[in-house]
């Protein structure tokens, strides 16, 4: 059954952990409205940009 895959099994786990990474990413991180920065996610109130210094929240999509 494993020769008639047409990838190997390790390219498909490491596309797994890849997209479990990614999606582990995007939980905590999110981009800053005003300037595109990495910045981390708000779940609560208000949280400051380290590279713009402006105020973001969860909802607010600028760009």
């Amino acid at each position: 059954m494993v020769e008639s895959l047409p990838v190997s099994p390790i390219v498909l786990g490491g596309a797994v952990v890849f997209a479990l990474a990614l999606w582990g990413w995007w939980q905590f991180y999110q981009f800053c409205p005003h300037c595109g920065a990495l910045a981390r996610r708000v779940y609560v109130g208000w949280r400051r940009c380290r590279r713009c210094g402006r105020q973001y929240r969860r909802g607010l999509r600028l760009r």
